[in-house]
């Protein structure tokens, strides 16, 4: 109520006798601080899956045991590929099998890079964005890419399903087919794939 109140009270002391939209829309925006990471989010090519599971974990809201079993749901955190506790920053960058993804999809882009903790990733992707326009581009496309497919791979051992031994192919499949579709980054990916 007190929200209201203090919406109501900036629209009639912004507005001088006239409705503004602008005042109403800066008037109903949360003032919060921006969060570093929000680039790699904007104008990604990635599939829109691939993206929101990216979003979920740049805010730490992935489902993973060890989450589950904060809550209650589960008895065990143990990882599916190996007997260390499942965190975001074992998932996706400490586990055998992560690395070994990171590792074909890094070098099909001719970057060398060891993955650090999830902090110091998202630092590294941020400043890869914001100093070259198509590399970076391409690479955070990758990322959501990667992450998505670590986390899909991750589900499907966890409930049985059908695992597939080519997830770093498929990945990288994927990334050409993404970013063939934008005309700027065809050129820079052909020589990619050269």
């Amino acid at each position: 109520m007190a929200y209201a109140g203090a919406f109501s009270g900036q629209i009639q002391q912004n507005m001088r006798g006239r409705f503004s939209m602008r005042d109403a829309y800066n008037s109903l925006q949360m003032h919060n601080n921006r969060v570093s990471w929000r680039s790699i989010l904007y104008h990604n090519i990635a599939r829109p899956r691939a993206i929101f599971i990216l979003w979920l974990a740049c805010n730490g809201r992935l489902a993973t045991k060890d989450r589950l079993r904060k809550f209650g749901m589960l008895e065990s955190d143990e990882c599916c590929f190996c007997h260390n506790q499942e965190t975001i920053q074992h998932l996706l960058f400490e586990c055998h099998k992560s690395k070994a993804v990171w590792k074909e999809v890094l070098d099909w882009l001719q970057i060398q890079h060891e993955p650090l903790s999830w902090d110091a990733e998202l630092a590294w992707i941020t400043q890869i964005c914001k100093r070259r326009k198509w590399r970076g581009r391409i690479l955070v496309c990758a990322v959501a890419e990667t992450i998505y497919a670590i986390w899909r791979l991750r589900n499907d051992t966890v409930f049985g399903h059908d695992v597939k031994n080519s997830i770093g192919r498929e990945i990288i499949d994927t990334i050409v087919y993404r970013c063939w579709e934008n005309v700027k980054l065809r050129p820079h990916l052909a020589t990619q794939m050269i």
